[in-house]
């Protein structure tokens, strides 16, 4: 596909190729410079989905040299923690390298991101909808990302807000301790995961949140401490999970539905607090809190980002 260049050398679309992943890391964050992606990161969260398809990933290119790109991710037989319902489709990342603005190639590579979407049977279109990225368009960083979105067509479906808090200062409370204490009498203790839970964690999973499992795996096979993990146990099993991602990003967090409005999460929050400070964090953030905003507010956390998810029907 050839892309007008108003008076200059036209640029031409192609789809990624393998060897392709340093050049796009680079136009990523050289263009999305408020979000810097390293590339085993590309690679794990994008390239290793099983819905990812490689004519979504656009490159425009001038005389050989990178220009932009678009990358589009559409829902597929595979079931995975990023998966989109179907017939929605998600525009993760879009970006045009300054020497190569204004001049229809970001229009370019977004139509044929929208037909590549099309092509796979999605009938509506979210842009950057994916927490474990980036959970949208930050307000402040991207006003002109924003406007660009909304002359095409482009409205704010919500805002997502991402919220953290610093450690030193991390003290439970009275209150938590009570409820601790209280869970306790009941058989319910929030602690750190051990080789014993395997098998418990998993039905957990299966039970109350099927696209977490791959996060527990990732956790397992990269050897990190236990402590990056705190459980919920229950005379009938785990009933509850929380990890540190990468870095200080927490997530995911969750309780089963029996347990919920009984403090357990909260302790388990904090325990899983608790031992990333003792290992020398002194930071912890969650990308995206959602509804949840006020929970995570009484534990300490602030709201950092705000983002506008944008969407579109096709």
């Amino acid at each position: 596909m050839i892309v007008p260049g108003a008076g200059r050398a036209l640029c031409a679309m192609r789809i990624f190729r393998p060897g392709d992943e340093s050049a796009v890391v680079e136009m990523w964050n050289e263009t999305l410079t408020r979000d810097p992606l390293a590339t085993d990161r590309f690679v794990r969260r994008t390239l290793a989905d099983p819905n990812f398809r490689k004519d979504g990933l656009l490159i425009a290119e001038e005389e050989g040299k990178p220009a932009g790109f678009a990358l589009a991710v559409a829902p597929g037989e595979a079931h995975h923690l990023f998966s989109q319902p179907a017939g929605a489709g998600r525009i993760t990342g879009l970006g045009v390298l300054t020497p190569f603005r204004r001049r229809g190639i970001g229009s370019a590579l977004l139509d044929a991101a929208a037909a590549f979407l099309k092509s796979r049977g999605c009938r509506h279109v979210s842009f950057a909808a994916h927490e474990y990225y980036v959970a949208g368009l930050d307000r402040e960083a991207y006003a002109g990302g924003l406007s660009f979105l909304a002359a095409r067509g482009f409205k704010e479906t919500y805002e997502a807000v991402a919220m953290a808090r610093e450690l030193y200062d991390l003290d439970v409370p009275a209150s938590v301790r009570e409820t601790e204490a209280a869970l306790r009498r009941d058989g319910i203790t929030a602690g750190f995961y051990s080789s014993g839970d395997g098998g418990a964690v998993i039905d957990f999973f299966r039970a109350e949140f099927p696209d977490w499992q791959e996060f527990f795996m990732g956790k397992l096979d990269a050897g990190d401490p236990f402590e990056d993990i705190a459980i919920i146990r229950t005379p009938a099993g785990v009933a509850g999970y929380c990890q540190r991602l990468e870095a200080d990003h927490v997530g995911p967090f969750g309780v089963s539905a029996s347990l919920r409005g009984r403090g357990a999460g909260t302790v388990m929050l904090y325990r899983l607090l608790e031992g990333m400070r003792r290992r020398g964090f002194r930071f912890a953030w969650f990308g995206e809190t959602g509804r949840a905003q006020p929970y995570y507010a009484r534990a300490g956390f602030k709201v950092t980002r705000k983002y506008a998810v944008m969407g579109k029907d096709l």
